[in-house]
């Protein structure tokens, strides 16, 4: 369903409305954010949007230890207007789901059911993946929609997250209709402490291919203190490829500084490693106001050219 910027504001209004009528015990509440980026990634500069969102999310509390909970995100273009492209056909600044799920939480821990990033993404891949802009290369891994997840409370330290996508996930080129069948399982161990953090994670990618390959993750983090984390990161994907990669994050009181680096080393025959670098740093003009810039240099997997990408931005969430 395509919907303009204008209907999306439209629902938004509505929306503003609802806590006052939401039943007892009940929230709702209507956030977002706009992004812009102007960067040289691809041929040439542009700006562009940079993933801005509007979403609803509220809570109902069904009995002293339990709570149901849900939200719902769209993704739209902001750099871009209702118009018509240069056939002469008419265009529309299309929305789409960014995140969808309901879910409950309690002293057992939280279940949720719907589309969000993935537990593997979340604990292993955005510790080194942490750029506004620019992006590393991430191993290969289930995709979201259609997933129950179960999150545990922390136990000395120690937590569980399980999850299923219980859908197919691959299409044929020549049948729309033909999709892999089955789950796709991923599991995620944490341990966290005031001065370490480790995460071992697992996603099978069951439903991604007639040959799935399974994914393995580990990532440590050591915060010497509370303004710096420092992590190590290793992946492996089944006979594709190795990323081992490091980062570090320092909070300097009016922003972020940060850095990353991976070597990507596929298991391909002829095949040679390659490295990424990227850094950046944030400066806030308010709580919910921030500026950035990045600079990244990416080796390409196929010869020894080094790709410049340079990017620089602002964030204004609400």
């Amino acid at each position: 369903m395509k919907k303009t910027i204008i209907a999306i504001a439209v629902s938004s209004a509505a929306f503003a409305s609802l806590p006052a009528q939401a039943a007892e015990g009940s929230s709702v509440d209507v956030y977002g954010n706009i992004q812009f980026a102007y960067s040289d990634k691809d041929a040439g500069t542009d700006l562009e949007d940079n993933g801005s969102t509007i979403g609803v999310k509220g809570e109902t509390k069904v009995s002293d230890d339990l709570t149901a909970f849900f939200k719902y995100e769209l993704e739209f273009k902001a750099d871009q207007t209702e118009g018509r492209d240069s056939n002469n056909t008419k265009g529309y600044n299309e929305s789409k789901l960014d995140q969808a799920f309901v879910g409950l939480q309690g002293n057992f821990g939280i279940v949720q059911i719907g589309s969000f990033d993935t537990i593997y993404n979340n604990a292993i891949q955005d510790t080194v993946d942490q750029f506004e802009y620019l992006g590393m290369t991430s191993a290969d891994g289930t995709s979201e929609g259609d997933t129950i997840t179960y999150f545990s409370p922390s136990m000395n330290g120690f937590e569980v997250q399980v999850a299923a996508q219980v859908k197919g996930d691959t299409t044929s080129t020549d049948n729309i209709d033909d999709e892999e069948d089955g789950a796709s399982l991923m599991g995620v161990l944490k341990y966290s402490t005031d001065l370490v953090s480790v995460a071992l994670g697992y996603d099978t990618r069951e439903n991604t291919s007639t040959d799935p390959k399974a994914t393995t993750g580990l990532a440590v983090t050591v915060m010497p203190m509370d303004s710096l984390s420092v992590t190590a990161k290793y992946e492996t994907t089944e006979d594709t490829q190795d990323i081992y990669g490091l980062a570090a994050r320092y909070g300097y009181g009016a922003g972020d500084v940060y850095a990353s680096y991976q070597n990507i080393n596929p298991d391909a025959a002829g095949s040679e490693d390659y490295n990424e670098y990227a850094a950046g740093v944030t400066y806030s003009l308010a709580s919910n106001v921030y500026v950035f810039g990045e600079v990244g240099k990416f080796e390409n997997a196929s010869n020894s050219d080094t790709d410049t990408q340079t990017a620089v931005g602002v964030y204004y969430g609400f």
